[in-house]
């Protein structure tokens, strides 16, 4: 539960303060959109595909991940978010995964020695 929690913080720390200039998004929106991106890429890329295929595989599906929500959810609620601006939402939080997942190695690494 904490490597979520971690997780979390992480990405909104990242992905909120773009969203908010990028898009019309309001805080609360950025918000959401940021937690419920990061628990989907907890469940789908660090609980099976970063085990399954490594880092590189996980930090690309996560930031094709981003993309795809992203762009659903700025269509549903009218943010006009361009492709370059989803580009680079996509880059930074590939980015921020990938040093998450070399945090996650790390951490459990030292949990199970």
């Amino acid at each position: 539960m904490s490597k979520l929690l971690v997780k979390l913080v992480i990405n909104a720390l990242f992905t909120v303060p773009l969203l908010l200039y990028y898009s019309t998004a309001t805080p609360f929106q950025a918000l959401m959109a940021s937690l419920s991106l990061s628990i989907l890429a907890f469940f789908l890329g660090d609980q099976w595909i970063l085990d399954e295929f490594g880092n590189a595989a996980a930090t690309l599906a996560d930031g094709l991940l981003a993309v795809l929500f992203l762009w659903a959810i700025g269509i549903a609620y009218r943010w006009g978010l361009s492709w370059s601006e989803l580009a680079v939402l996509a880059v930074v939080t590939a980015a921020v995964e990938f040093g998450y997942h070399l945090l996650l190695r790390r951490w459990d690494v030292r949990w199970y020695s």
